[in-house]
């Protein structure tokens, strides 16, 4: 997380509402001499896609005069603002009577005047609630700054909210149930008042949703009321020790991401959606990526959102499966809005979402790519907006996947698209050949000649900073350390080039579930570098990069590569053969299914193709550049890109009508029910630590005084490592007991077999 990318230092609008609605929501905000912070708050607010709520401030008493001179002009900005002044009372009581003198609206949100939200999480908190009608409040992941910086993501159970707040202050709450368990009601300051109404409402059986994505920033100092509710701890625990007598732990909290139901579908929702002015200098591009992770086709997808000309295209985000998303902050910085739709909705309502994207932002073109979600929503999107383009890139077919990876998605789905685009004519013969595609063009990905650019750099500089052989010839591997890579066959070509030439020496560069085990493979000639973030300078201190990969669309590692000048030897998988030849590198014939003569066979081709590449490696050196420069380049790349977004929207312009994909889509997405549900457990084991069992998942733990007391003295996390020890040994001895069961079973199934064999 870059701190210095967040939200609120600009008021970010994304354009003018046409419709004007009355107000959905309420946003209530305490104000006590906030002036320093109010207008990064303000701007945050401005910045926000839904549009339709009031800013109900309260000045609870305020003293500075800067302060006061702030709120008025603050005033005056926005007619949704509504300021009122009381005397002093504390935020409590400050936040009631906002919600006393609030509209007539569906939902209060709670933000205080120093904090900040992302410009969609209204939307995102309306949006979840929405769609989750036997839900109470919601809330999302709180990135906190200030005075420390940290990340609070923690899973939610009622029995740790009883012992430790994990729900953050700005959440989204129905205004009807909070004025059943009568708002807040604490007249006195300091008392943790937010966390007695999280209490209050699940003792009343609420039901919260925890939204996974970042979307509230809390900013932290030792003035706050929080460090004057820890100052007055004693009085404070004993509010909240009443508030939780009596609690059961019946509530079905609902947690993001999350497996959903089984049996998708197309849902009707009332929603109140905005309709935004059409800027006729911009076209629209409504992007579906699966992920924002690191990977060859993501980061594509980021230079590519990041080089778009702005002033021609707005490009919008949505993603479709649950991930970590490490980029989802380099995203957000060149796109006009980015939604993970796993941190907030079950998938029976993306495409409700993604309708309501298309509709309320007048998106003029789809790009699909590496989503199953996205190509099984496009035929009834289609047939909703005939005359929007929907194309999809593909950067690999996988012959491994049963479904072969997106081949079979963009098959069954062809008659919607406009066109479909490949990195590489190897994929587009696939295509052709396998699922008789007819409109299937090249459009080559490309690399930043001016960031892998070898002049920037000095090689003994950096071959002193990663302590580095100086009078050794290096050859690397940069790559995802799993099966597909081979990394242990890298390996093993490094030994045999090493026999043949012993002053190389070797680099391996990523991380995996491999890892250890190459780990286990090298000896004093290798380094292991781990994950790589400047990989421009791992290529300048190499000579040559190995790419032996068993799958590839065109790897960007070699267009790395050959940017900075290094020569590649390469696996001939994918669309490899169409950058790497004998002028820049060499290609090695890649054997599916090798015996083991084969596979040592192949080996000893690397050898002999590095060694070919040493013999004349400063003439192969200065063609790689060139070749990077002339048709390869990010320039290039976008350039053509953009082409074919102005080509695809020419030519449905005209389009009067398309067939209802309903069905397309129902069929479609209940086949990938399965992987979905492994991205979540792998989510929440990984996040959380916590093991993961399915849709109806759900820690039915006894409130004990035992538990509470772990929680208390050791902190939640040490308790949770405890807790999940034991559940794993009940898990282990569950599973020795089947176990013991079937091998008591199998002693008779195996003389009863030996028998037949023997006698029959």
């Amino acid at each position: 997380m870059d701190y210095k990318k967040k939200p609120g230092q600009r008021i970010e609008k994304i354009g003018t509402v046409l419709n004007n609605e009355k107000p959905t929501i309420s946003i209530v905000t305490p104000f006590y001499n906030g002036g320093k912070t109010l207008m990064e708050t303000a701007n945050s607010v401005f910045s926000q896609t839904y549009p339709y709520f009031e800013w109900i401030i309260v000045d609870d008493g305020s003293k500075e005069e800067d302060s006061l001179k702030e709120l008025a002009k603050l005033e005056k900005m926005d007619n949704r603002i509504k300021v009122f002044h009381k005397e002093n009372g504390g935020p409590s009581v400050a936040r009631d009577y906002g919600i006393e003198h609030s509209e007539d609206t569906k939902y209060v949100f709670f933000l205080d005047c120093d904090d900040i939200i992302d410009k969609t999480m209204l939307e995102c908190l309306y949006w979840t609630l929405e769609t989750h009608p036997e839900a109470s409040f919601a809330y999302t992941t709180m990135v906190n700054f200030g005075d420390r910086e940290f990340i609070w993501e923690q899973w939610l159970t009622v029995e740790r909210e009883m012992v430790e707040n994990v729900i953050c202050i700005a959440s989204m709450v129905k205004k009807s149930d909070l004025l059943e368990v009568g708002c807040f009601g604490l007249k006195e300051k300091g008392l943790y008042e937010d966390w007695n109404l999280w209490l209050k409402l699940l003792k009343a059986g609420k039901i919260p949703i925890r939204v996974s994505d970042k979307l509230f920033w809390y900013r932290i100092n030792s003035t706050g009321e929080f460090s004057r509710a820890n100052q007055n701890k004693k009085r404070a625990m004993k509010y909240i020790k009443e508030t939780a007598k009596g609690i059961k732990n019946n509530v079905d909290i609902i947690q993001f991401p999350r497996e959903g139901s089984k049996y998708d579908t197309v849902n009707e929702l009332n929603m109140v959606v905005p309709m935004y002015k059409r800027d006729n200098n911009r076209k629209n591009i409504l992007f579906i990526f699966p992920w924002m992770v690191v990977g060859g086709a993501d980061i594509f997808n980021l230079e590519l959102i990041k080089r778009l000309d702005k002033k021609k295209y707005n490009p919008i985000i949505i993603t479709t499966t649950p991930n970590i998303n490490e980029f989802e902050q380099e995203f957000k910085e060149y796109a006009e809005c980015v939604y993970d739709m796993s941190s907030f909705l079950d998938r029976n309502a993306y495409i409700n979402f993604v309708d309501y994207i298309m509709e309320s932002r007048n998106i003029d073109e789809v790009v699909v790519s590496n989503s199953q979600y996205g190509y099984y929503m496009v035929p009834y999107l289609k047939g909703k907006y005939p005359k929007v383009p929907f194309i999809d890139y593909i950067h690999s077919i996988d012959s491994a996947d049963p479904r072969e990876g997106f081949g079979r998605c963009t098959m069954d789905v062809d008659k919607y698209l406009s066109g479909t685009y490949v990195c590489n004519n190897f994929t587009k013969k696939q295509l052709e050949t396998n699922y008789n595609k007819k409109n299937v063009n090249t459009l080559y990905i490309g690399t930043d000649d001016e960031r892998f650019d070898p002049e920037k750099y000095d090689k003994k500089e950096l071959l002193k900073k990663y302590n580095l052989p100086k009078d050794k010839l290096i050859i690397t591997m940069i790559a995802r350390l799993s099966d597909e890579k081979r990394p242990e066959m890298f390996v093993e070509i490094c030994k045999r080039i090493h026999e043949k030439h012993p002053n190389t020496y070797f680099l391996i560069g990523g991380d995996g579930p491999l890892k250890k085990k190459v780990e286990r493979l090298v000896d004093d000639n290798f380094r292991m570098l781990g994950m790589v973030s400047n990989s421009e300078e791992i290529y300048k201190v190499s000579d040559i990069t190995i790419n032996c990969s068993s799958l590839e669309g065109l790897a960007l590692t070699s267009y790395e590569s050959l940017a900075m000048g290094v020569p590649v030897v390469s696996t001939d998988v994918g669309g490899q053969t169409e950058l790497i030849d004998s002028s820049v590198g060499g290609v090695v014939h890649y054997n599916e299914n090798a015996d083991k003569d084969t596979y040592n066979k192949e080996i000893d081709e690397y050898v002999e193709e590095v060694g070919r590449v040493i013999k004349d490696l400063d003439n192969i050196k200065s063609n790689c550049r060139k070749k990077i420069q002339k048709g390869f380049s990010y320039k290039i790349m976008v350039k053509n890109f953009e082409k074919v977004l102005d080509e695809n929207i020419e030519k449905e312009k005209n389009t009067k009508g398309f067939p209802h994909g309903y069905i397309d889509y129902n069929f479609a997405v209940e086949a990938l029910t399965k992987s979905y549900f492994y991205f979540v457990k792998y989510y929440v084991v990984n996040t959380f630590g916590i093991p993961y069992d399915g849709y109806n998942y759900r820690k039915k733990e006894k409130v004990s005084k035992f538990k509470a007391l772990l929680y208390k003295k050791y902190a939640n996390h040490d308790a949770d490592i405890i807790f999940n020890f034991l559940r794993g040994v009940r898990r282990t001895l569950r599973e020795f007991v089947v176990a013991a069961k079937f091998f008591i079973k199998s002693i008779p199934a195996s003389i009863r077999l030996i028998y037949k064999l023997i006698f029959k």
